[in-house]
């Protein structure tokens, strides 16, 4: 999948899970918070991605004295994601 089909995917993921949250958690303490905006949500689908994907970036193992292909897949892997987090930070 490209960089910005993974980064749009994983912003309609979380953006499902976010909407229902406020800026409180608690619309009885406050009501107008209750009412978001699309902007507010998919800012915070972003920041959910971007999340998920600095994990994933910090759990690689750093690899020594292994094959070298093992070592390049892990290369490109990190690339991929590192280009998803600046197709994220595009949309």
């Amino acid at each position: 999948m490209e960089p910005k089909e993974k980064a749009k995917e994983l912003v309609k993921k979380y953006y499902n899970f976010v909407s229902g949250w406020t800026s409180t958690n608690r619309p009885d303490e406050n009501p107008s918070a209750q009412f978001e905006g699309e902007e507010m949500r998919i800012g915070r689908a972003k920041q959910c991605a971007l999340i998920a994907i600095e994990e994933i970036l910090q759990t690689n193992p750093t690899i020594k004295g292994t094959s070298e292909d093992l070592v390049t897949q892990i290369v490109q892997t990190k690339a991929y994601w590192y280009r998803v987090i600046e197709a994220l930070n595009a949309l």
